[in-house]
């Protein structure tokens, strides 16, 4: 039996949810990449269908929205090439795949990231080794026009201190893309980098500390950008103390506050997701690293402080990880959850927009 590895969700132009899921491969990289969507904004999901194994295996799903509203995915394949493919009109089919190929780089790539420019145009990053040993970079491509063809490769190199995990990728108020990576250190310590566009849709400044969360241990979750409802930019982590850290703008497009601690529970959180409800708060959702319980907290009013940790309990049989959110079309949060020990999924929804939320059911594995 498959089992799901990472998911990714995104909206149709329509409002229709879409969500995209990787599969493992024990003999390979990665396996099969399978989607499936509402049949009508807010409403019931298809079942799974097969969008193959680009270059033998996919891993690290990402997708974004063209300009024109027509979907797009990108994924790492087993060949270590990016692969993408898209809608070929808003709400409906999809092309073939085709291949980025590689960056300038050899060894494998982590899970990429995917965020659209001011101007509609999207943009690509991913980590990779390069030819010289251990050392990575980033490296990006763009769209040359919105929903248009795509630059090559290019390196925006890598933060002081080495390997990094993760990215996140978010843009600003002012329509600027800010890249977030986590670059580890001698003792354990993992610093938290950044770098961002110095113009709407232009050329990128160089790194930047955010310095080190949780007292500088190994941070255990991939960092999430979230944005506020006055444009202001909010980084979530997970640290090795299992707290849920977290900094933000002072204004939007602007300077960053200091770490401040959201507090863990149970022995500590493993991986965390963010949503943002129909008014604008933002709602943060955490797994316990023994994968039983789901806790939550929201901001109190929009740009504002956050309620205390609520339990929602052992939502699903078995262990759960990798909380992962969007916003319906009537602006309910839907959140998919992955479940190690059945392959599949667990989904939970909201009763009604900014409200609590109703008793989920599982997706079996494709």
């Amino acid at each position: 039996m498959s089992e799901i590895r990472e998911i990714a969700l995104a909206a149709n132009q329509d409002g229709r949810l879409e969500l995209v899921a990787t599969t493992d491969d024990p003999a390979g990289f990665g396996g099969e990449v399978w989607h499936a969507w509402q049949t009508a904004p807010n409403g019931t999901w298809t079942g799974w269908h097969s969008f193959g194994r680009p270059g033998g295996g996919a891993a690290g799903p990402a997708v974004g929205r063209n300009a024109d509203g027509r979907l797009e995915v990108a994924v790492v394949g087993g060949d270590q090439a990016v692969w993408h493919r898209w809608q070929t009109a808003p709400n409906n089919g999809w092309s073939e795949w085709h291949s980025f190929g590689q960056p300038d780089a050899q060894g494998p790539m982590s899970l990429l990231v995917l965020a659209q420019n001011t101007d509609g145009r999207l943009e690509v990053a991913v980590p990779a080794n390069n030819d010289v040993g251990d050392q990575r970079a980033v490296w990006h491509r763009w769209q040359t026009a919105p929903n248009n063809g795509w630059s090559g490769w290019h390196s925006l190199g890598e933060p002081p201190g080495g390997f990094f995990g993760p990215l996140a990728l978010g843009a600003n108020a002012d329509g600027r893309l800010e890249l977030v990576a986590p670059a580890a250190f001698a003792g354990g310590d993992q610093e938290i980098w950044h770098r961002w566009q110095s113009t709407p849709g232009g050329g990128w400044s160089g790194w930047s500390s955010l310095g080190t969360a949780g007292g500088g241990e190994l941070l255990t979750s991939v960092p999430v950008l979230a944005r506020n409802a006055d444009g202001r930019l909010e980084l979530f982590v997970v640290a090795g103390d299992g707290a849920v850290w977290h900094r933000w703008q002072s204004a939007p497009n602007n300077g960053w506050s200091p770490w401040s601690s959201l507090g863990s529970q149970a022995g500590g959180f493993a991986d965390l997701g963010v949503g943002t409800n129909a008014d604008g708060r933002l709602e943060l959702f955490a797994t316990l690293q023994n994968g039983t319980d789901l806790w939550h907290r929201w901001q109190t009013a929009p740009n504002n402080g956050w309620s205390p940790w609520a339990n929602l309990g052992s939502v699903a049989t078995g262990t759960i990880q990798g909380p992962t959110l969007a916003s319906n079309a009537d602006g309910r949060l839907e959140l998919f959850l992955r479940a190690p020990d059945t392959g599949g999924l667990y989904q939970l929804s909201q009763s009604a927009p900014n409200d609590g939320w109703t008793p989920g059911h599982g997706w079996p594995p494709p």
